[in-house]
């Protein structure tokens, strides 16, 4: 199965329904940095969410989700755009826990205290930022609080992931459910009954069901609007890496060089490496020196 977002509005067009598979996507940045298996759940859980969530934007819009908890994960973020583009990464992907039973521990992995942040590029003057704090560390029930704290829109979040004993995702994806302005009374109590007998999200996806299936056991009169590919997508580049040596300065730079030795830089998204050596070092050297902060 493809990675792929669907949005759709249902109940008549009062509700607004998203669902992603991000199985793919998870697996890429599983491999590249060698996740345990439930620090892998949670980043599942992020990257399900920043994909929907960029989905929500508009053209060359971009989003940030940032989950800063207090567990040994540390901090995770996810990059994501209207496009299906993301990446993530986080502190520490090498840490499990389980519960008495087996089942991933993402609570313990993620925390619970600490906050969720967004930061929306709109390409305005300054970007938005939202925050609240982290309440259970499950991440669904953290974003449903998040969308009805910070943009008073009332919300319903499923999120899941299934490892593997490989440490590979077999399923990982999501859903919003979102009810739009004057939604009736009993659209919601029918809402709130679908979301207690649906299954949940991985068991789902394992089942068989795409993103649009899900959509379609959660609501009634669905009318599906898009459908978007998504695709792990990373924009290091050599480039990006120099630039970033430049502006830690002329004595830092100075500082390196003096070291006589290549230096290596790794990015946290997707693990590719690059190289400068000393001849490098000294051509960034110069132009900081003739003040082109370009590369």
């Amino acid at each position: 199965m493809k990675d792929v977002i669907v949005k759709a509005l249902a109940y008549d067009k009062s509700v607004r329904v998203y669902a992603v598979s991000t199985t793919n996507a998870l697996n890429e940045i599983g491999s590249r940095l060698n996740y345990f298996p439930s620090a892998l759940d949670a980043m599942g859980r992020v990257l399900s969410m920043g994909a929907m969530m960029g989905s929500m934007l508009k053209l060359e819009e971009t989003l940030t989700l940032k989950v800063e908890g207090d567990g040994p994960i540390g901090k995770i973020i996810v990059d994501s755009d209207a496009h299906g583009h993301i990446r993530g990464y986080c502190d520490n992907p090498h840490c499990h826990f389980e519960y008495n039973d087996y089942r991933l521990n993402v609570k313990q992995t993620i925390g619970t205290t600490g906050f969720i942040s967004i930061i929306k590029d709109l390409k305005l003057k300054e970007p938005f930022i939202g925050s609240t704090p982290i309440i259970s560390g499950e991440i669904a029930e953290d974003f449903a609080y998040y969308f009805q704290v910070s943009d008073q829109v009332p919300s319903a979040v499923g999120l899941g992931v299934l490892v593997d004993t490989d440490n590979k995702a077999v399923a990982s994806g999501g859903f919003i459910i979102q009810l739009l302005p004057n939604t009736p009374d009993e659209v919601i109590t029918k809402l709130e009954q679908k979301l207690k007998m649906i299954p949940t999200v991985s068991e789902m996806l394992t089942s068989g069901y795409e993103p649009a299936d899900i959509i379609y056991n959660i609501a009634d009169d669905v009318e599906i609007i898009d459908t978007v590919d998504v695709e792990f997508r990373c924009n290091c580049s050599k480039d990006r890496f120099a630039r970033g040596i430049m502006s830690l300065g002329k004595d830092e730079l100075l500082d390196m060089i003096k070291d006589d030795k290549e230096i290596e830089t790794t990015c946290h998204f997707c693990g590719n490496k690059y190289n400068f050596s000393i001849e490098e070092l000294k051509e960034l050297y110069e132009l900081i020196s003739k003040g082109d902060k370009s590369c």
